[in-house]
């Protein structure tokens, strides 16, 4: 046995590296860098998962800037009623007024809400 071992040791120690090296390829899944914490390796759907998160994050935030949009509007459409000579349009000002307010306070509680739940997440994920 030890003479057969001798004449076909590179061919037994070529299928055991070849052996190996497919179980390690096969069992390690790759990784990358998170897009949130640097330090933490993800594998593909854990990356899929926060760039979904993200995306969201970046959609409030552009219907954010939509309504201060909208409002910037309707504040600049009633400035120029003003300066027209218009008479003072009252509901518009009380409008404009309570528009600033809800685009403040919508604010504030979107970007709360969006911090509340990456915490929960960060501190879900460990």
């Amino acid at each position: 046995m030890l003479v057969w071992i001798k004449k076909y040791s590179s061919l037994i120690i070529t299928f055991a590296v070849s052996a190996g090296f497919l179980i390690y390829i096969y069992g390690c899944e790759p990784k990358t860098k998170s897009i949130i914490d640097d330090d933490r390796l993800i594998n593909r759907l854990e990356l899929q998962l926060e760039l979904d998160q993200v995306m969201a994050i970046f959609q409030l935030r552009m219907v954010d800037l939509d309504k201060q949009d909208e409002l910037r509007a309707i504040i600049l459409q009633n400035a120029l009623i003003l300066v027209q000579g218009q008479p003072l349009n009252v509901l518009g000002l009380l409008t404009g007024i309570a528009g600033i307010y809800g685009v403040a306070q919508a604010g504030t509680k979107v970007s709360t809400s969006v911090k509340t739940t990456l915490t929960k997440r960060k501190n879900q994920n460990g």
